[in-house]
């Protein structure tokens, strides 16, 4: 049963991924929440009309929310929150971001205040639901955020949370002014009063994130707008500007981002107006890849109309697999403790893995070599060689690409995989840790095969002399309860993902 068949009761539409993510509607300003192995996507509805001098405003009264479970199809639950949700609102369903919190959803949203106003009169409100489907409702009666908070902006738009340890945090701003105040546990109620965020090129759409012990601060630049960002080694600053991410859009003034990460790919969405009949005020939501480089910097996005690959979110069952590098086809091997690309052997035994799932530790294994009968272990240093080790070593692995395989991550939270050498596809090339970049050479396609029998007359296969034991990478820890680690599962959404067609 996949999310078509489990969701489509009630549904208003389901979209197949591409860029844009839907034509069934104009979408802008979308918020990603990943969640018990599902991301749920929060999006502006552009309802403008076509392109004219009298449709120059942004017509927008309600948001939708999207979900999948494999980056390609997408059930759309219709528009589930209204700015009618909010009785002290007038109008203007603008952008909002949602988390998850004490067992319940909190959606942040900007909407025009029907009697506050002394600056824009736009004002944060928080809805509260059980399920990101809804029914959402006011959380608190009032508006979180107005032009008579305390040090406010003109424009109280784009409100983005970002949790540091137990603090929760909420960022907002516009015309060139950003705010941030924290929040309190119960998620509705100011624990501060809100603080400038001082980046010099700030116009508006903040986003934060962290990545490899450095802190993200990216928004919108400039008007137009370009996508630009920069890094700290603590929130608080000094901010380093990095440059632009993400370029101007075609036919669109706006330019809005998202960066998550979703089962171990880093994406990056945002909205542009590609769609047919699409302009500044009729956007629609994509999705393209975003990676970093070794020293932790963001890559320029490179926008595709494509989209990003089908992925296969399913455990890896148990059993012997051979595992051959997608861009090779050349199988990996143990030869005397170093992991090499190999002419594929059927006879082989040192071509043959046991995969081992952790029951405890979602998305982690053991690989085991038949042969040798020691364990696939990655270091967590750049350009390393994937050794083996007669002690057991636990790795995570992500689905790449479902046509094309596998990431084995020797450092899951920096983003460190393994990967054949130089792209080659000479035989006997070792396989080394490398920061993720998407190449084939990283993806790994992992293939149930029986190792053959040993004869009584085999000789045991040559193994590494090395007794070191390696350093468990931190791919082995479990992640925050906001990713996939998190247990509280909805069991008709589990059911979707883990017996679905999505499934190995």
């Amino acid at each position: 049963m996949g999310l078509g068949k489990l969701f489509f009761a009630g549904a208003v539409t389901a979209a197949m991924a591409a860029n844009p993510l839907t034509t069934a509607f104009y979408s802008a300003d979308a918020a990603a929440l990943v969640h018990n192995d599902s991301l749920f996507i929060f999006a502006g509805h552009d309802e403008q009309g076509p392109q004219g001098n009298n449709n120059k405003f942004f017509l927008m009264n309600d948001w939708h929310v999207l979900v999948t479970d494999d980056m390609q199809n997408y059930h759309d639950y219709g528009a589930v929150l209204s700015w009618r949700t909010f009785s002290w609102a007038s109008g203007n369903a603008f952008a909002g971001h949602c988390e998850f919190r004490n067992g319940k959803y909190y959606w942040y949203v900007a909407v025009h205040h029907a009697t506050i106003k002394q600056d824009e009169g736009f004002a944060i409100g928080v809805a509260v639901a059980d399920h990101p489907s809804g029914p959402w409702k006011d959380a608190i009666g009032k508006a979180l955020i107005t032009d008579n908070t305390p040090n406010d902006v003109a424009l109280n738009i784009d409100p983005a949370i970002f949790y540091d340890g137990n603090d929760i945090w909420m960022y907002w701003g516009s015309w060139n002014a950003g705010r941030r105040v924290k929040l309190k546990e119960n998620m509705i109620e100011l624990a501060g009063t809100p603080e400038d965020v001082k980046i010099k090129d700030f116009f508006e759409a903040p986003w934060v994130h962290k990545y490899r012990g450095n802190y993200y601060f990216s928004y919108a630049s400039g008007y137009p707008s370009t996508i630009n960002y920069s890094m700290a080694k603590s929130m608080n600053g000094p901010w380093t500007q990095m440059g632009t991410i993400n370029d101007k859009m075609e036919n669109s003034e706006t330019n809005h981002q998202a960066i998550f990460r979703y089962l171990g790919h880093w994406y990056f969405m945002y909205h542009g107006a590609t769609a047919p009949g699409g302009w500044t005020y009729r956007r629609s939501v994509n999705i393209d890849y975003l990676y970093y480089d070794q020293d932790a910097k963001i890559q320029k996005i490179k926008r595709t109309t494509a989209g990003v690959d089908k992925v296969n979110n399913a455990i890896v069952q148990n059993g012997e697999f051979r595992l051959t590098a997608s861009h090779s086809n050349l199988s990996f091997a143990d030869a005397n403790g170093i992991v090499v690309q190999q002419t594929t052997n059927e006879n082989d035994r040192n071509q043959y893995w046991k995969v081992t799932h952790n029951d405890k530790n979602r998305r982690h294994y053991s690989l085991q070599n038949v042969g040798t009968g020691n364990y696939y272990c990655p270091s967590a240093t750049l350009l390393d060689t994937v050794k083996t080790s007669k002690t057991p070593c636990e790795i995570r692995i992500e689905n790449a690409s479902e046509a094309k395989g596998y990431y084995l991550y020797g450092d899951y939270e920096s983003d460190f995989v393994g990967d054949v050498l130089n792209v080659s596809k000479d035989v006997g090339m070792p396989v080394i840790t490398w920061v993720r970049t998407g190449a084939d050479n990283q993806k790994i396609k992992m293939v149930k095969a029986k190792a053959p029998e040993l004869s009584s007359s085999s000789v045991a296969p040559e193994v590494s002399s090395s007794s070191e034991k390696p350093a468990v990478s931190s791919s082995s820890e479990a992640p925050s309860s906001s990713n996939s680690e998190n247990t509280d599962v909805d069991s008709n959404i589990t059911e979707a993902i883990v017996y679905g067609g999505a499934g190995v």
